[in-house]
């Protein structure tokens, strides 16, 4: 069998404390409309996996520290950030109590 040449992605790593309650609000609505709404998003028992678009639909309604947590992972060449609810906190980012 010939070996297959897949793309790789990077993606970034937070952590979901990041994530205000409109942002989580947000991410659920992508989950519940089936991608009609929201932010394009992966949801686990534990975190996010979002998709760290230069399009961002949805970017004027997510909180300041999303979008610039989204913003720099672009920048850095990610394709995706992690929340993790395990995830570090980034210096410089409002984080929310859950």
């Amino acid at each position: 069998m010939p070996t297959l040449n897949l793309p790789i992605e990077r993606f970034a790593d937070a952590s979901t404390a990041h994530l205000s309650p409109e942002d989580r609000t947000l991410l659920a609505r992508y989950i519940e409309t089936e991608g009609v709404d929201g932010l394009s998003c992966l949801a686990g028992p534990y975190g996010w996996l979002i998709y760290a678009s230069s399009e961002l639909r949805a970017a004027e309604h997510a909180s300041p520290g999303l979008a610039a947590i989204l913003a720099a992972a672009r920048t850095q060449g990610c394709a995706y950030v992690l929340f993790d609810r395990d995830g570090l906190p980034i210096d410089g980012v409002q984080t929310y109590d859950f």
